[in-house]
Protein backbone atom coordinates (compact mmCIF):
# COMPACT_ATOMS: atom_id res chain seq x y z
CA UNK A 1 0.00 0.00 0.00
CA UNK A 2 2.84 2.36 0.92
CA UNK A 3 4.55 1.55 -2.39
CA UNK A 4 1.40 2.34 -4.35
CA UNK A 5 0.94 5.66 -2.56
CA UNK A 6 4.61 6.52 -3.10
CA UNK A 7 4.37 5.73 -6.82
CA UNK A 8 1.18 7.77 -7.10
CA UNK A 9 2.86 10.68 -5.30
CA UNK A 10 5.84 10.56 -7.66
CA UNK A 11 3.51 10.52 -10.65
CA UNK A 12 1.53 13.47 -9.32
CA UNK A 13 4.74 15.38 -8.62
CA UNK A 14 6.07 14.68 -12.13
CA UNK A 15 2.73 15.72 -13.63
CA UNK A 16 2.71 18.97 -11.62
CA UNK A 17 6.26 19.81 -12.74
CA UNK A 18 5.30 19.09 -16.34
CA UNK A 19 2.23 21.35 -16.13
CA UNK A 20 4.23 24.13 -14.49
CA UNK A 21 6.91 23.88 -17.17
CA UNK A 22 4.31 24.01 -19.93
CA UNK A 23 2.71 27.06 -18.29
CA UNK A 24 6.10 28.77 -18.01
CA UNK A 25 6.94 28.01 -21.65
CA UNK A 26 3.54 29.31 -22.77
CA UNK A 27 4.05 32.51 -20.76
CA UNK A 28 7.51 33.09 -22.25
CA UNK A 29 6.13 32.42 -25.71
CA UNK A 30 3.34 34.97 -25.18
CA UNK A 31 5.84 37.61 -24.05
CA UNK A 32 8.08 36.85 -27.03
CA UNK A 33 5.20 37.14 -29.52
CA UNK A 34 3.94 40.37 -27.94
CA UNK A 35 7.41 41.93 -28.03
CA UNK A 36 8.19 40.71 -31.56
CA UNK A 37 5.15 42.28 -33.22
CA UNK A 38 5.78 45.77 -34.54
CA UNK A 39 9.55 45.66 -34.10
CA UNK A 40 12.41 45.66 -36.61
CA UNK A 41 13.44 42.04 -37.29
CA UNK A 42 16.92 40.99 -36.16
CA UNK A 43 19.65 41.45 -38.75
CA UNK A 44 20.14 37.93 -40.15
CA UNK A 45 21.57 36.66 -43.42
CA UNK A 46 19.14 36.04 -46.25
CA UNK A 47 18.30 32.32 -46.58
CA UNK A 48 18.61 31.27 -50.24
CA UNK A 49 16.13 28.41 -49.70
CA UNK A 50 13.33 30.97 -49.31
CA UNK A 51 13.22 31.22 -53.12
CA UNK A 52 12.03 27.62 -53.47
CA UNK A 53 8.28 28.21 -53.73
CA UNK A 54 8.72 31.15 -56.12
CA UNK A 55 11.06 29.23 -58.43
CA UNK A 56 8.85 26.13 -58.39
CA UNK A 57 5.30 27.46 -58.71
CA UNK A 58 5.32 31.12 -59.81
CA UNK A 59 5.48 31.38 -63.60
CA UNK A 60 3.99 34.85 -64.10
CA UNK A 61 6.48 37.63 -64.93
CA UNK A 62 7.23 39.90 -62.01
CA UNK A 63 10.28 41.69 -60.65
CA UNK A 64 13.27 40.43 -62.63
CA UNK A 65 16.61 39.48 -61.06
CA UNK A 66 18.43 42.65 -62.15
CA UNK A 67 15.77 44.92 -60.66
CA UNK A 68 15.58 42.80 -57.51
CA UNK A 69 19.34 43.07 -56.98
CA UNK A 70 19.54 46.75 -57.98
CA UNK A 71 17.03 47.60 -55.26
CA UNK A 72 18.57 45.32 -52.58
CA UNK A 73 15.22 43.56 -52.31
CA UNK A 74 16.70 40.67 -50.32
CA UNK A 75 17.40 43.23 -47.59
CA UNK A 76 13.90 44.71 -47.98
CA UNK A 77 12.45 41.21 -47.63
CA UNK A 78 14.46 40.67 -44.43
CA UNK A 79 13.19 44.02 -43.11
CA UNK A 80 9.58 42.88 -43.58
CA UNK A 81 10.03 39.24 -42.60
CA UNK A 82 8.70 38.32 -39.14
CA UNK A 83 7.31 34.96 -40.29
CA UNK A 84 7.14 31.99 -37.94
CA UNK A 85 7.16 29.33 -40.67
CA UNK A 86 9.19 28.51 -43.74
CA UNK A 87 5.94 28.55 -45.75
CA UNK A 88 5.30 32.13 -44.61
CA UNK A 89 8.77 33.23 -45.68
CA UNK A 90 8.45 31.52 -49.06
CA UNK A 91 5.01 33.02 -49.74
CA UNK A 92 6.17 36.49 -48.66
CA UNK A 93 9.17 36.28 -51.00
CA UNK A 94 6.98 35.06 -53.87
CA UNK A 95 4.46 37.83 -53.20
CA UNK A 96 7.18 40.48 -53.43
CA UNK A 97 8.55 38.98 -56.63
CA UNK A 98 5.39 38.28 -58.60
CA UNK A 99 4.05 41.83 -58.49
CA UNK A 100 0.50 42.87 -59.25
CA UNK A 101 -2.70 41.41 -57.81
CA UNK A 102 -6.28 41.92 -58.89
CA UNK A 103 -8.52 44.38 -57.06
CA UNK A 104 -10.33 41.45 -55.43
CA UNK A 105 -7.03 39.98 -54.25
CA UNK A 106 -6.00 43.33 -52.76
CA UNK A 107 -9.26 43.50 -50.80
CA UNK A 108 -8.78 39.96 -49.53
CA UNK A 109 -5.17 40.66 -48.56
CA UNK A 110 -6.21 43.78 -46.68
CA UNK A 111 -8.82 41.79 -44.73
CA UNK A 112 -6.17 39.25 -43.74
CA UNK A 113 -3.72 41.94 -42.65
CA UNK A 114 -6.37 43.77 -40.59
CA UNK A 115 -7.34 40.50 -38.88
CA UNK A 116 -3.68 39.91 -38.00
CA UNK A 117 -3.57 43.26 -36.21
CA UNK A 118 -5.97 41.96 -33.52
CA UNK A 119 -3.70 40.78 -30.73
CA UNK A 120 -5.85 38.04 -29.22
CA UNK A 121 -6.40 36.24 -32.53
CA UNK A 122 -2.84 36.84 -33.65
CA UNK A 123 -1.26 35.33 -30.54
CA UNK A 124 -3.30 32.13 -30.84
CA UNK A 125 -2.47 31.84 -34.53
CA UNK A 126 1.25 32.50 -34.04
CA UNK A 127 1.51 29.89 -31.29
CA UNK A 128 0.34 27.27 -33.77
CA UNK A 129 2.52 28.68 -36.55
CA UNK A 130 5.57 28.44 -34.30
CA UNK A 131 4.91 24.71 -33.91
CA UNK A 132 5.26 24.37 -37.68
CA UNK A 133 8.47 26.35 -37.51
CA UNK A 134 11.32 26.67 -39.98
CA UNK A 135 12.96 23.27 -40.25
CA UNK A 136 15.70 23.19 -42.84
CA UNK A 137 13.93 20.56 -44.91
CA UNK A 138 10.59 22.38 -44.82
CA UNK A 139 11.86 24.99 -47.31
CA UNK A 140 12.01 22.24 -49.94
CA UNK A 141 8.40 21.12 -49.59
CA UNK A 142 7.28 22.99 -52.77
CA UNK A 143 9.89 21.34 -55.01
CA UNK A 144 9.30 18.02 -53.21
CA UNK A 145 5.58 18.18 -53.96
CA UNK A 146 6.23 19.27 -57.52
CA UNK A 147 8.25 16.09 -58.17
CA UNK A 148 6.34 13.81 -55.79
CA UNK A 149 5.88 10.95 -58.27
CA UNK A 150 9.66 10.55 -58.45
CA UNK A 151 9.87 9.84 -54.70
CA UNK A 152 7.74 6.70 -54.72
CA UNK A 153 9.64 3.60 -53.61
CA UNK A 154 9.73 0.63 -55.93
CA UNK A 155 8.70 -2.94 -55.00
CA UNK A 156 6.01 -1.83 -52.54
CA UNK A 157 4.47 -5.32 -52.76
CA UNK A 158 7.65 -6.74 -51.21
CA UNK A 159 7.51 -4.44 -48.18
CA UNK A 160 3.83 -5.24 -47.64
CA UNK A 161 4.61 -8.96 -47.85
CA UNK A 162 7.44 -8.65 -45.31
CA UNK A 163 5.13 -6.71 -43.01
CA UNK A 164 2.51 -9.47 -43.18
CA UNK A 165 5.19 -12.14 -42.64
CA UNK A 166 6.50 -10.38 -39.54
CA UNK A 167 3.10 -10.18 -37.86
CA UNK A 168 2.24 -13.74 -38.93
CA UNK A 169 5.53 -15.03 -37.45
CA UNK A 170 4.89 -13.05 -34.26
CA UNK A 171 1.40 -14.53 -33.89
CA UNK A 172 2.64 -18.08 -34.54
CA UNK A 173 5.41 -17.58 -31.99
CA UNK A 174 2.88 -16.68 -29.28
CA UNK A 175 0.41 -19.42 -30.28
CA UNK A 176 2.97 -22.19 -30.87
CA UNK A 177 6.18 -21.23 -29.07
CA UNK A 178 9.17 -23.32 -30.08
CA UNK A 179 12.39 -23.49 -32.01
CA UNK A 180 10.79 -23.37 -35.46
CA UNK A 181 8.55 -20.36 -34.78
CA UNK A 182 11.29 -18.48 -32.90
CA UNK A 183 13.72 -19.13 -35.77
CA UNK A 184 11.11 -17.93 -38.27
CA UNK A 185 10.45 -14.79 -36.20
CA UNK A 186 14.16 -14.02 -35.82
CA UNK A 187 14.75 -14.55 -39.53
CA UNK A 188 11.95 -12.20 -40.57
CA UNK A 189 13.03 -9.76 -37.85
CA UNK A 190 16.62 -9.75 -39.15
CA UNK A 191 15.63 -9.42 -42.81
CA UNK A 192 13.25 -6.55 -42.05
CA UNK A 193 15.78 -4.77 -39.86
CA UNK A 194 18.57 -4.98 -42.45
CA UNK A 195 16.24 -3.98 -45.28
CA UNK A 196 14.89 -1.04 -43.27
CA UNK A 197 18.41 0.13 -42.43
CA UNK A 198 19.31 0.04 -46.13
CA UNK A 199 16.11 1.81 -47.18
CA UNK A 200 16.53 4.41 -44.46
CA UNK A 201 20.04 5.24 -45.67
CA UNK A 202 18.80 5.49 -49.26
CA UNK A 203 15.55 7.33 -48.55
CA UNK A 204 16.38 9.17 -45.33
CA UNK A 205 15.72 12.62 -46.81
CA UNK A 206 12.46 11.47 -48.38
CA UNK A 207 11.26 9.88 -45.12
CA UNK A 208 12.00 13.08 -43.26
CA UNK A 209 10.44 15.25 -45.97
CA UNK A 210 7.14 13.40 -46.03
CA UNK A 211 6.93 13.65 -42.25
CA UNK A 212 7.63 17.38 -42.41
CA UNK A 213 5.17 17.88 -45.27
CA UNK A 214 2.31 15.93 -43.68
CA UNK A 215 2.88 17.54 -40.27
CA UNK A 216 1.73 20.83 -41.76
CA UNK A 217 -1.70 19.26 -42.30
CA UNK A 218 -2.01 18.49 -38.60
CA UNK A 219 -1.29 22.07 -37.63
CA UNK A 220 -3.57 23.29 -40.41
CA UNK A 221 -6.42 21.38 -38.79
CA UNK A 222 -5.75 23.19 -35.51
CA UNK A 223 -5.56 26.59 -37.22
CA UNK A 224 -8.82 26.15 -39.13
CA UNK A 225 -10.65 25.53 -35.85
CA UNK A 226 -10.23 29.24 -35.16
CA UNK A 227 -13.21 31.16 -36.49
CA UNK A 228 -11.16 34.01 -37.97
CA UNK A 229 -8.97 31.57 -39.95
CA UNK A 230 -11.95 29.55 -41.21
CA UNK A 231 -13.62 32.78 -42.33
CA UNK A 232 -10.58 34.22 -44.15
CA UNK A 233 -9.38 30.94 -45.67
CA UNK A 234 -12.50 28.90 -46.58
CA UNK A 235 -10.52 26.83 -49.10
CA UNK A 236 -8.21 25.65 -46.29
CA UNK A 237 -10.92 23.70 -44.48
CA UNK A 238 -12.15 22.12 -47.71
CA UNK A 239 -8.69 20.94 -48.72
CA UNK A 240 -7.89 19.62 -45.24
CA UNK A 241 -11.06 17.54 -45.35
CA UNK A 242 -9.92 16.04 -48.66
CA UNK A 243 -6.58 15.13 -47.04
CA UNK A 244 -7.89 13.83 -43.72
CA UNK A 245 -6.81 10.23 -44.47
CA UNK A 246 -3.24 11.41 -44.87
CA UNK A 247 -3.14 13.21 -41.53
CA UNK A 248 -3.90 10.01 -39.59
CA UNK A 249 -0.37 8.84 -40.27
CA UNK A 250 1.33 12.08 -39.32
CA UNK A 251 2.15 11.38 -35.67
CA UNK A 252 4.29 8.28 -36.20
CA UNK A 253 5.87 9.67 -39.35
CA UNK A 254 6.87 12.74 -37.35
CA UNK A 255 8.45 10.55 -34.67
CA UNK A 256 10.94 9.34 -37.26
CA UNK A 257 11.83 12.89 -38.26
CA UNK A 258 12.08 14.20 -34.71
CA UNK A 259 14.04 11.19 -33.47
CA UNK A 260 16.48 11.51 -36.34
CA UNK A 261 17.00 15.25 -35.83
CA UNK A 262 17.17 15.40 -32.06
CA UNK A 263 18.85 12.07 -31.25
CA UNK A 264 16.07 11.35 -28.73
CA UNK A 265 16.51 7.76 -27.48
CA UNK A 266 12.76 7.03 -27.42
CA UNK A 267 12.37 8.48 -30.92
CA UNK A 268 15.24 6.39 -32.31
CA UNK A 269 13.94 3.24 -30.57
CA UNK A 270 10.42 3.80 -31.90
CA UNK A 271 11.88 4.47 -35.32
CA UNK A 272 13.53 1.03 -35.50
CA UNK A 273 10.57 -0.79 -33.92
CA UNK A 274 8.36 0.65 -36.65
CA UNK A 275 11.10 -0.12 -39.15
CA UNK A 276 11.20 -3.82 -38.25
CA UNK A 277 7.45 -4.01 -38.79
CA UNK A 278 7.92 -2.22 -42.14
CA UNK A 279 5.27 0.21 -40.91
CA UNK A 280 7.12 3.37 -41.90
CA UNK A 281 8.04 2.09 -45.36
CA UNK A 282 4.52 0.88 -46.16
CA UNK A 283 2.96 4.01 -44.65
CA UNK A 284 5.39 6.23 -46.59
CA UNK A 285 4.29 4.68 -49.86
CA UNK A 286 0.61 4.94 -48.95
CA UNK A 287 1.01 8.61 -48.00
CA UNK A 288 2.90 9.37 -51.22
CA UNK A 289 0.18 7.62 -53.24
CA UNK A 290 -2.56 9.66 -51.53
CA UNK A 291 -0.65 12.91 -51.84
CA UNK A 292 -0.04 12.31 -55.56
CA UNK A 293 -3.82 12.26 -56.03
CA UNK A 294 -4.33 15.41 -53.95
CA UNK A 295 -1.29 17.59 -54.67
CA UNK A 296 -3.53 20.54 -55.54
CA UNK A 297 -5.32 20.31 -52.19
CA UNK A 298 -2.03 19.99 -50.36
CA UNK A 299 -0.63 23.11 -52.03
CA UNK A 300 -3.81 25.01 -51.10
CA UNK A 301 -3.10 24.11 -47.47
CA UNK A 302 0.56 25.11 -47.86
CA UNK A 303 -0.32 28.44 -49.49
CA UNK A 304 -3.06 29.21 -46.98
CA UNK A 305 -0.77 28.67 -43.99
CA UNK A 306 1.98 30.65 -45.72
CA UNK A 307 -0.39 33.52 -46.53
CA UNK A 308 -1.70 33.54 -42.96
CA UNK A 309 1.86 33.82 -41.65
CA UNK A 310 2.68 36.42 -44.30
CA UNK A 311 -0.31 38.56 -43.30
CA UNK A 312 0.93 38.63 -39.70
CA UNK A 313 4.37 39.66 -40.93
CA UNK A 314 2.98 42.49 -43.08
CA UNK A 315 0.87 43.73 -40.16
CA UNK A 316 4.01 43.72 -37.99
CA UNK A 317 5.95 45.61 -40.68
CA UNK A 318 3.27 48.29 -40.84
CA UNK A 319 3.44 48.69 -37.09
CA UNK A 320 7.25 48.89 -37.11
CA UNK A 321 7.77 51.70 -39.63
CA UNK A 322 7.51 55.44 -38.81
CA UNK A 323 4.46 55.75 -41.05
CA UNK A 324 2.86 53.94 -43.97
CA UNK A 325 -0.11 54.19 -46.30
CA UNK A 326 -2.30 51.90 -48.35
CA UNK A 327 -1.72 52.76 -52.03
CA UNK A 328 -4.37 54.11 -54.34
CA UNK A 329 -4.24 52.69 -57.86
CA UNK A 330 -5.43 54.79 -60.78
CA UNK A 331 -5.67 54.41 -64.55
CA UNK A 332 -3.89 57.69 -65.30
CA UNK A 333 -0.15 57.68 -65.94
CA UNK A 334 0.42 59.88 -62.90
CA UNK A 335 2.43 59.32 -59.73
CA UNK A 336 1.56 61.36 -56.66
CA UNK A 337 3.70 60.56 -53.62
CA UNK A 338 3.76 62.38 -50.32
CA UNK A 339 6.26 61.88 -47.51
CA UNK A 340 7.85 58.90 -49.22
CA UNK A 341 10.98 57.31 -47.74
CA UNK A 342 13.13 54.19 -48.11
CA UNK A 343 12.11 51.39 -45.71
CA UNK A 344 15.72 50.37 -44.98
CA UNK A 345 16.68 53.75 -43.52
CA UNK A 346 16.61 54.02 -39.72
CA UNK A 347 16.24 57.82 -39.77
CA UNK A 348 14.62 58.54 -43.13
CA UNK A 349 14.09 61.94 -44.73
CA UNK A 350 10.73 62.05 -46.49
CA UNK A 351 10.05 63.66 -49.87
CA UNK A 352 6.96 64.50 -51.89
CA UNK A 353 6.57 64.62 -55.65
CA UNK A 354 3.77 64.86 -58.22
CA UNK A 355 4.56 63.64 -61.73
CA UNK A 356 2.52 63.54 -64.94
CA UNK A 357 5.57 62.48 -66.91
CA UNK A 358 9.08 61.21 -66.30
CA UNK A 359 11.72 63.21 -64.49
CA UNK A 360 15.45 63.80 -64.59
CA UNK A 361 17.07 64.20 -61.20
CA UNK A 362 20.42 65.91 -60.93
CA UNK A 363 22.57 66.74 -57.96
CA UNK A 364 26.05 66.46 -56.57
CA UNK A 365 27.67 63.34 -55.17
CA UNK A 366 26.06 61.78 -52.06
CA UNK A 367 23.19 64.28 -52.14
CA UNK A 368 20.44 61.63 -52.18
CA UNK A 369 19.56 61.05 -55.86
CA UNK A 370 20.06 57.28 -55.89
CA UNK A 371 18.37 56.74 -52.53
CA UNK A 372 15.31 58.67 -53.64
CA UNK A 373 14.79 56.86 -56.94
CA UNK A 374 15.32 53.54 -55.16
CA UNK A 375 12.69 54.56 -52.59
CA UNK A 376 10.21 55.27 -55.39
CA UNK A 377 10.88 51.91 -57.09
CA UNK A 378 10.75 49.94 -53.82
CA UNK A 379 7.49 51.61 -52.79
CA UNK A 380 5.97 50.84 -56.20
CA UNK A 381 6.86 47.16 -55.68
CA UNK A 382 5.55 47.10 -52.09
CA UNK A 383 2.36 48.87 -53.17
CA UNK A 384 1.56 46.18 -55.74
CA UNK A 385 2.71 43.18 -53.72
CA UNK A 386 1.87 43.70 -50.04
CA UNK A 387 -0.51 46.68 -50.44
CA UNK A 388 1.73 48.81 -48.24
CA UNK A 389 3.88 51.88 -48.94
CA UNK A 390 6.41 53.63 -46.73
CA UNK A 391 4.83 56.98 -47.50
CA UNK A 392 2.16 59.31 -46.23
CA UNK A 393 0.24 58.95 -49.48
CA UNK A 394 0.89 57.06 -52.71
CA UNK A 395 -1.18 57.22 -55.88
CA UNK A 396 0.11 55.36 -58.92
CA UNK A 397 -0.96 53.23 -61.86
CA UNK A 398 -0.45 49.50 -61.72
CA UNK A 399 2.88 49.10 -63.42
CA UNK A 400 5.88 46.88 -63.94
CA UNK A 401 9.02 48.14 -62.20
CA UNK A 402 12.36 47.73 -63.98
CA UNK A 403 15.75 49.28 -63.22
CA UNK A 404 19.28 49.79 -64.48
CA UNK A 405 21.40 50.86 -61.54
CA UNK A 406 24.09 48.63 -60.04
CA UNK A 407 25.81 47.76 -63.31
CA UNK A 408 29.03 45.73 -63.08
CA UNK A 409 31.34 44.34 -65.71
CA UNK A 410 31.47 40.56 -66.17
CA UNK A 411 35.04 39.28 -66.47
CA UNK A 412 33.94 35.67 -67.01
CA UNK A 413 31.65 36.61 -69.90
CA UNK A 414 34.23 39.06 -71.26
CA UNK A 415 31.75 41.95 -71.06
CA UNK A 416 32.86 45.47 -70.21
CA UNK A 417 30.89 47.85 -68.00
CA UNK A 418 29.46 49.62 -71.03
CA UNK A 419 28.39 46.39 -72.76
CA UNK A 420 26.60 45.29 -69.59
CA UNK A 421 24.95 48.68 -69.25
CA UNK A 422 23.54 48.75 -72.77
CA UNK A 423 22.21 45.21 -72.24
CA UNK A 424 20.44 46.39 -69.06
CA UNK A 425 18.95 49.34 -70.95
CA UNK A 426 17.94 47.20 -73.93
CA UNK A 427 16.03 44.88 -71.62
CA UNK A 428 14.06 47.93 -70.40
CA UNK A 429 13.18 48.87 -73.98
CA UNK A 430 12.14 45.30 -74.75
CA UNK A 431 9.82 45.23 -71.73
CA UNK A 432 7.78 48.26 -72.80
CA UNK A 433 4.14 47.65 -73.60
CA UNK A 434 1.19 49.84 -74.50
CA UNK A 435 -1.07 47.61 -72.38
CA UNK A 436 0.96 47.97 -69.19
CA UNK A 437 2.62 51.06 -67.74
CA UNK A 438 6.32 50.69 -67.03
CA UNK A 439 8.09 52.49 -64.20
CA UNK A 440 11.75 52.47 -65.16
CA UNK A 441 14.49 53.76 -62.88
CA UNK A 442 17.96 54.47 -64.26
CA UNK A 443 20.95 55.65 -62.23
CA UNK A 444 23.74 57.47 -64.09
CA UNK A 445 22.61 56.59 -67.59
CA UNK A 446 25.41 55.43 -69.95
CA UNK A 447 28.19 56.49 -67.62
CA UNK A 448 30.40 53.81 -69.18
CA UNK A 449 31.22 55.92 -72.25
CA UNK A 450 32.60 59.36 -73.10
CA UNK A 451 30.68 62.55 -72.34
CA UNK A 452 29.73 63.53 -75.91
CA UNK A 453 28.36 60.14 -76.94
CA UNK A 454 26.76 59.63 -73.53
CA UNK A 455 24.70 62.81 -73.81
CA UNK A 456 23.59 62.17 -77.41
CA UNK A 457 22.71 58.52 -76.80
CA UNK A 458 21.03 59.26 -73.45
CA UNK A 459 18.88 61.95 -75.04
CA UNK A 460 17.78 59.55 -77.79
CA UNK A 461 16.91 56.78 -75.30
CA UNK A 462 14.99 59.11 -73.00
CA UNK A 463 13.03 60.60 -75.90
CA UNK A 464 12.11 57.06 -76.93
CA UNK A 465 10.91 56.27 -73.40
CA UNK A 466 8.88 59.49 -73.30
CA UNK A 467 6.85 58.40 -76.33
CA UNK A 468 5.98 55.05 -74.73
CA UNK A 469 3.67 53.98 -71.92
CA UNK A 470 6.47 54.61 -69.46
CA UNK A 471 7.33 56.79 -66.49
CA UNK A 472 11.11 57.19 -66.26
CA UNK A 473 13.08 58.27 -63.20
CA UNK A 474 16.62 59.09 -64.29
CA UNK A 475 19.44 60.23 -62.00
CA UNK A 476 22.39 61.83 -63.77
CA UNK A 477 25.31 64.23 -63.43
CA UNK A 478 24.82 65.40 -67.01
CA UNK A 479 23.08 68.75 -66.64
CA UNK A 480 23.01 69.07 -70.41
CA UNK A 481 20.18 66.52 -70.46
CA UNK A 482 17.99 68.78 -68.34
CA UNK A 483 18.15 71.44 -71.08
CA UNK A 484 17.89 69.10 -74.07
CA UNK A 485 14.85 67.28 -72.61
CA UNK A 486 13.11 70.16 -70.83
CA UNK A 487 9.96 69.67 -72.94
CA UNK A 488 9.71 65.96 -72.21
CA UNK A 489 10.91 65.56 -68.61
CA UNK A 490 10.40 67.33 -65.31
CA UNK A 491 13.60 68.54 -63.67
CA UNK A 492 14.37 68.05 -59.98
CA UNK A 493 17.56 68.06 -57.97
CA UNK A 494 19.19 67.44 -54.61
CA UNK A 495 21.71 69.89 -53.22
CA UNK A 496 23.97 70.57 -50.26
CA UNK A 497 25.41 73.35 -48.15
CA UNK A 498 29.20 73.52 -48.11
CA UNK A 499 30.96 74.96 -45.08
CA UNK A 500 34.64 75.54 -44.40
CA UNK A 501 35.19 72.16 -42.81
CA UNK A 502 32.14 70.10 -43.63
CA UNK A 503 29.31 69.52 -46.06
CA UNK A 504 25.64 69.27 -45.12
CA UNK A 505 23.02 67.36 -47.15
CA UNK A 506 19.34 68.04 -46.61
CA UNK A 507 18.27 65.05 -48.78
CA UNK A 508 15.19 67.06 -49.79
CA UNK A 509 14.16 67.09 -53.44
CA UNK A 510 13.84 70.50 -55.07
CA UNK A 511 12.36 71.80 -58.31
CA UNK A 512 14.65 72.48 -61.26
CA UNK A 513 18.09 71.24 -62.33
CA UNK A 514 21.11 71.22 -60.04
CA UNK A 515 23.68 74.02 -60.23
CA UNK A 516 26.08 72.83 -57.54
CA UNK A 517 29.25 70.73 -57.62
CA UNK A 518 31.01 69.19 -54.65
CA UNK A 519 33.51 66.60 -55.95
CA UNK A 520 36.59 68.73 -55.27
CA UNK A 521 35.30 69.79 -51.86
CA UNK A 522 34.76 66.15 -50.94
CA UNK A 523 38.36 65.40 -51.95
CA UNK A 524 39.46 68.29 -49.80
CA UNK A 525 37.47 67.09 -46.78
CA UNK A 526 38.97 63.61 -47.31
CA UNK A 527 42.42 65.21 -46.86
CA UNK A 528 43.74 64.58 -50.36
CA UNK A 529 47.19 66.15 -51.09
CA UNK A 530 47.00 69.91 -51.64
CA UNK A 531 48.67 69.74 -55.07
CA UNK A 532 45.82 67.51 -56.30
CA UNK A 533 43.17 69.91 -54.98
CA UNK A 534 44.90 72.99 -56.42
CA UNK A 535 45.42 71.33 -59.80
CA UNK A 536 41.76 70.27 -59.95
CA UNK A 537 40.59 73.80 -59.15
CA UNK A 538 42.99 75.20 -61.72
CA UNK A 539 41.69 72.91 -64.47
CA UNK A 540 38.06 73.72 -63.67
CA UNK A 541 38.73 77.42 -63.28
Amino acid sequence: MVGILTAAGICMFALSISLLNRRAVRKKQKIYLEEKFGTVPPDIEFNENIRNYYETFVDTPGVDDITWNDLSMDAVFCRINQCDTSAGEELLYAQLRKGQLSDTEYRQLERKIKAAEKEEDRLDIERELMKIGKYRGSYFIPSYMDALEEYRMKHTWLYQTLQILFFAALIFFFIIPGTVTSTLLCTVFGVNLVLYAVLKMRYEVELQMVGTAVDMLRHGRQLVKKEVVADLYPELKKSLRALQNVTRSVTLLQSQKNGGFSGDVFGILLDYILGVTMWQIVTYNKVIKKLCKDIEDYMIVYRSIGELDMAVSIASFRESVPWYCIPEFQDKKIIDMKEIYHPLLEQPVENSLFLERGCIITGSNASGKSTFIKAVAVCAILAQSIHTCTAGEMKLPKCQVITSMSVKDDLFAGESYFIREIKYLKRILDSLSEEKTTLCVVDEILRGTNTGERIRASMAILKYLYDKNCIAFVATHDRELTELLADEYENYHFSEEIGDEDIYFSYKIQKGPSVSQNAIKLLEFADFPKEIIEKAKEVIG
